[in-house]
């Protein structure tokens, strides 16, 4: 991974994203980006501290300076948590979404929610943007590192595919186990017999194995736990989510329309799991 972008705007939620970025970046040997955007202001007189108050028009040049200034200081914590770390710092111009968005890196991480977020659970929206759009995997942020298990969902899409490398990875690196999860939601196994059943959950762990096998046999120090559950995808991975590190799963599933739509799996999981979520896209 060559570097791992994160959005920063000086809120608590963001410097957890930062953190949560700056471990990530240490144990996967990738540089570190922190990059806050800098929206144009429209002209006002801030009445500076002075026994003849004078104003001081707020511009581009004072808030970038201030910006740099904050980014400056959080570098320098960084680098003291972090010594072998590579930090960079960028104040950019615009509108975050459109300045995280082009920002290269193999990883981009935001925390839920920005100033403007009334509660940690509330996704803002830029996350909600980029999540939706980004051509490389994006981890939304909550409480930081636990020390829980991984979860991933797997329906059989590519992007679940990509979903379960990169939850095995994430679980290599940081010695964590591995749930995996496929929901079956056809509300009509519930008027089969119990042998039709049984032979539908095996037939559903069979595919489960299929999707793991290549993966587990590149991380062998992962210990997977598989999960066949007969419920709503959504419902099932956000019941596995107390407590887990991360969840992982695909941009979308099998029902897509375009790239651009975030499926409802993850659009549930996004807005709803108590963790860090990883929404992984196809590149």
């Amino acid at each position: 991974m060559s570097a791992i972008v994160v959005g920063f705007d000086g809120s608590d939620l963001a410097r957890r994203a930062v953190l949560w970025a700056a471990e990530e970046a240490g144990r996967s040997g990738a540089d570190l980006v922190v990059v806050q955007a800098v929206r144009r202001p429209l002209p006002e007189p801030v009445f500076t501290p002075m026994s003849t108050p004078v104003p001081e028009f707020v511009t581009e040049e004072t808030m970038s300076r201030a910006a740099e200034e904050h980014l400056a200081e959080l570098a320098g914590e960084l680098r003291q948590s972090f010594p072998s770390l590579n930090v960079t710092t960028h104040v950019r111009l615009g509108r975050p979404a459109d300045v995280l968005a082009e920002e290269p890196g193999g990883l981009l991480v935001l925390g839920s929610s920005g100033r403007t977020g009334i509660a940690e659970m509330v996704l803002g929206s830029t996350s909600v943007e980029l999540v939706s759009s980004a051509g490389r995997p994006v981890v939304v942020t909550r409480s930081g590192p636990l020390e829980g298990r991984v979860v991933v969902g797997v329906d059989g899409s590519d992007t679940s595919t990509d979903a379960i490398a990169f939850a095995f990875e994430y679980a290599a690196r940081h010695g964590r186990e591995l749930l995996a999860i496929h929901a079956f939601n056809d509300s009509g196994w519930a008027e089969l017999p119990e042998p039709d059943v049984d032979h539908v959950r095996a037939d559903l762990a069979k595919l489960l194995d299929e999707q793991l096998a290549p993966h587990a046999a590149r991380h062998p120090s992962v210990h997977v736990a598989q999960e066949v559950a007969f419920d709503a995808p959504a419902r099932a991975l956000l019941n596995a989510a107390d407590g887990a590190a991360l969840i992982a799963v695909g941009s979308h599933g099998r029902g897509v329309v375009t790239r651009a739509i975030l499926g409802s799996v993850s659009h549930a999981v996004l807005h709803h799991a108590p963790c860090p979520v990883a929404v992984v896209h196809r590149r």
